[in-house]
């Protein structure tokens, strides 16, 4: 039997793959801030998705039965913003035909920083 059979099915093994990603480094949204250099009134407003070549990210999604519409926006403030980590890793799972980032995103007088906390590729 072959190494890949071995480690299951294709599923099973895109199914682990997906849960490595998740499993990621953690950071805390204080330690983020310290990495950013930000000061203690910068406000967390939630996660992003950054479309990393076309430094776009992903705006209004729209979802039916027969179809998913994505608006890309050229800056933060307009991106659709996640509550949780897993909820914005999972929208990001479904686009598959670009280099995505996970972002906190954090807004301090009035500009907007982001701090990447998930990429469905290496560099």
């Amino acid at each position: 039997m072959g190494q890949a059979k071995q480690r299951g099915s294709l599923q099973e093994r895109i199914a682990s793959a997906q849960q490595q990603k998740l499993d990621g480094e953690r950071i805390t949204i204080e330690e983020a801030k310290r990495r950013l250099e930000l000061p203690d009134n910068a406000e967390f407003l939630g996660y992003v998705i950054h479309l990393y070549d076309q430094d776009e990210f992903v705006g209004k999604i729209e979802e039916n039965d027969v179809a998913i519409n994505r608006v890309y926006v050229k800056i933060p403030d307009l991106a659709h913003v996640f509550d949780s980590v897993e909820e914005a890793i999972d929208e990001a799972l479904k686009i598959d035909k670009y280099r995505l980032l996970v972002c906190l995103l954090f807004e301090v007088d009035n500009q907007h920083m982001i701090h990447d906390v998930w990429a469905n590729f290496e560099d």
